[in-house]
């Protein structure tokens, strides 16, 4: 536990499941709901929440083996798991910690941990049923005031009518991101990418190939940012070591707030932009991905987008929403915003407590 932080009288878990406006398509996964375990840790009156999303495809921990692995250390360790837990779990008692902190002192996290100003909105854009980014929902997105987008991309994807999409909205800037399934040997498929003048091409080939990312770093005009790979610290470490990528996807949800922190500021010093990733969270995890991103170490637009674009209710008060094109960090302590609890129970299916 950091130093500072509020002794720890309860911890509660629960699995939640929340239904998506809309299917949500990636060349590794395609999502209809959001299954999510919300930690809360609670100190004299007070209540820091953090979020475990796993994302089938994406991650390598699952929910069901979470949720046993949560329930196991309640019964193993007490108010001792936070210490004992390791992995996404670990991520999300540090970022619970860290809002109850926050908010015992009265103040909001972002301004904890040194960030500040507005987030700029990025909208992650699925693909339809021949794998090409899903003309409606960039519309909607450009429509509503998004100013950059992260184009989903398969195998499948027609490079050409990509290139004609980009070019229908002159004023979004575009990145894209295949989740490691492009065919690596295919050279004029990421040639053809490199002459749209993306932001960067997230994850083009297998996550442990980091020599081929190496090779594309020097090959390609474009940026390669690496978002699977960097599944830990080690392998983060290993990226860097390696320049196996131009910009580093980091998410709070595999790392927790002081990790994630730390990973791009050794990013940084070593020439390595970092952007913040994201898991389709509901508002809590949303809350804490707002935060961290507003600190300067992360340079590159992350994957923070209105809860509008996924959720009919995300569970917090205010919900988060997308104004010209930002996303505007709240005033009050911790991650800013109050969860609404009803709501909550409403979709919760399984809860687990100690203390």
């Amino acid at each position: 536990m950091p130093d500072g932080s509020p002794s720890i009288h309860r911890i509660v878990a629960r699995l939640v499941n929340l239904p998506l406006l809309d299917r949500f398509a990636t060349a590794r996964s395609r999502l209809g709901e959001r299954d999510v375990v919300l930690i809360t840790v609670e100190s004299s009156g007070l209540a820091g929440w953090g979020e475990v999303a796993p994302v089938p495809g994406h991650t390598e921990e699952g929910i069901d083996d979470l949720w046993e692995r949560v329930c196991g250390h309640f019964d193993s360790h007490g108010l001792r798991t936070p210490q004992h837990a390791t992995g996404m779990l670990a991520a999300a008692f540090a970022a619970a910690i860290a809002d109850l902190t926050a908010r015992s002192s009265g103040a909001p996290l972002w301004q904890v941990i040194g960030g500040g100003g507005n987030v700029p909105a990025s909208a992650a854009i699925g693909v339809d049923e021949w794998g090409n980014p899903d003309r409606q929902l960039l519309d909607d997105a450009a429509g509503s005031g998004y100013r950059f987008a992260k184009l989903k991309i398969t195998p499948t994807t027609d490079v050409s009518r990509l290139a004609l999409l980009v070019g229908e909205y002159p004023r979004v800037r575009f990145g894209v991101d295949a989740n490691g399934s492009l065919d690596v040997a295919d050279r004029s498929r990421l040639e053809a990418l490199d002459n749209l003048g993306l932001e960067y091409i997230e994850q083009p080939g297998p996550r442990d190939d980091l020599e081929l990312h190496r090779q594309l770093c020097e090959r390609l005009v474009t940026p390669i940012s690496l978002d699977e790979s960097a599944s830990s610290i080690e392998t983060v470490e290993r990226i860097i070591d390696r320049r196996a990528a131009d910009i580093i996807n980091l998410k709070n949800g595999r790392f927790g707030p002081d990790t994630t922190l730390d990973l791009a500021a050794r990013a940084n010093s070593a020439g390595v932009r970092a952007r913040l990733g994201g898991l389709i969270e509901t508002g809590v995890g949303r809350a804490h991905s707002v935060a961290l991103a507003s600190h300067p170490c992360f340079s590159v637009v992350g994957d923070i987008a209105g809860s509008d674009r996924y959720f009919a209710d995300d569970l917090v008060r205010p919900q988060w929403t997308v104004g010209d094109g930002q996303m505007a960090l709240p005033d009050g302590p911790g991650i800013g915003v109050d969860v609404d609890e009803e709501a909550v129970a409403a979709h919760t299916i399984a809860t687990s407590s100690v203390g």
